[in-house]
């Protein structure tokens, strides 16, 4: 230590206080923090004092020969008293601009009364001062990372809580239409045209089930880390014909083309299955124009299945493709010729998570020349 030293610690003992003043009363002042404005002297005063009288006990610990030195910069800037203020200024809605802006005032504060004062602090007295505001600096950062980021996981959790419920609870009124319009278009005395009518509610009523059931999906992936699957031994060729033979009735405008070869059988949940093919057929369907054909092909392998489903069209534009697979994503919007769905765009989000639900893995290639593919490997035994 230098030998201004005693007078640097006798000026910090005797000017706390006042030092406290003049940092609350500049920082009030201070237009760049606003949120100061807003809280009372002993609100404002908070933990200073703290982060005041530790510096200080660091300085006389140092000061006794014999005795190992006080507190480190670091050690003071990042010790409970920082920690609570920090937190103490988040929970007023301080921002790290503001707080940061802060302790750069109480610093400043420090500085200006020992050059009033004619005190030059030698470089163990400046390097103590500096780095426990320095630490300070970086303590407010993390907290408002952690705060922040615990923040965002709480609304996340919330919102796809709220997602689940509503889900759930749709599930009884979209019930009760789909048995309604079914006992309607049993009755014989129903006209053609009411008929018509019914078959339209029956229609939409499937598409929103669907909708729900894949905010179900989204959710139980989003909250348990992956889908629920049930395997058991099915044949891939047999689902695959089904899922292109309906969407085929739902889109009679649309050619789909089916190339299934060699062995299908492996140990798969056949309602996922089922709900991969119709998604990833279904979005090609939704994205090719009606006069080009969309084309799946069925692979066994030795030891798994490989699905490519492919259509001509637009390409996805290639600053897409990196989060094709993120929920709620769609394709181009901006070419009018082409069907679009009428989903809420978690379709292939929903493919990706059957596919890892199975251990297999799925990719995407698209280009103007050979139009847009949908890989997907599935091993036999998932």
């Amino acid at each position: 230590m230098s030998q201004a030293f005693p007078r640097v610690l006798s000026l910090l003992r005797e000017r706390k206080d006042e030092l406290t003043r003049q940092w609350t009363s500049r920082i009030r002042d201070d237009p760049k923090i606003p949120q100061a404005s807003a809280l009372d002297e002993e609100n404002l005063r908070d933990y200073t004092p703290k982060l005041l009288e530790d510096l200080i006990d660091s300085f006389a610990q140092s000061a006794q020969p014999g005795t190992p030195g006080g507190a480190s910069g670091q050690e003071i800037g990042s010790s409970a008293a920082a920690k609570v203020h920090v937190a103490h200024r988040l929970a007023q809605r301080y921002s790290l601009a503001e707080e940061l802006r802060e302790l750069a005032v109480l610093r400043s504060v420090i500085i200006d009364m020992f050059a009033r004062e004619r005190v030059i602090l030698g470089d163990g007295e400046a390097q103590l001062v500096h780095s426990a505001l320095d630490e300070v600096m970086v303590t407010a950062a993390v907290e408002v990372e952690r705060t922040s980021s615990a923040e965002l996981r709480g609304d996340v959790v919330l919102r796809e809580l709220f997602i689940a419920v509503l889900g759930h609870d749709l599930r009884t009124p979209l019930s009760a239409i789909r048995f309604a319009t079914a006992a309607l278009l049993k009755r014989e005395d129903v006209t053609a045209a009411v008929a018509r009518l019914v078959q339209r509610i029956a229609a939409s009523n499937d598409r929103a089930v669907r909708m729900v059931e894949d905010m179900l999906d989204m959710t139980r992936v989003r909250c348990h880390g992956g889908l629920p699957v049930e395997p058991k031994p099915v044949d891939l060729r047999s689902i695959c014909r089904q899922a292109v033979v309906e969407i085929e009735l739902a889109h009679p405008e649309h050619t789909i083309c089916l190339d299934a070869q060699g062995d299908g059988h492996g140990t798969w949940d056949p309602g996922r299955m089922e709900q991969l093919m119709s998604n990833l057929i279904g979005n090609a369907v939704d994205y090719s124009p009606p006069e080009e054909p969309v084309r799946v092909e069925l692979r066994g392998q030795d030891e798994a299945v490989v699905l490519e489903v492919s259509n001509r069209g637009n390409p996805i534009p290639p600053e897409l493709l990196p989060v094709i697979f993120d929920p709620f994503r769609r394709g181009d919007q901006q070419h009018a010729d082409l069907r679009r769905s009428n989903g809420l765009g978690l379709g292939l989000f929903i493919a990706k998570a059957i596919v890892d639900a199975h251990g297999g893995s799925i990719e995407v290639t698209s280009t103007p020349e050979q139009g847009t593919t949908f890989r997907v490997m599935l091993p036999r035994s998932s």
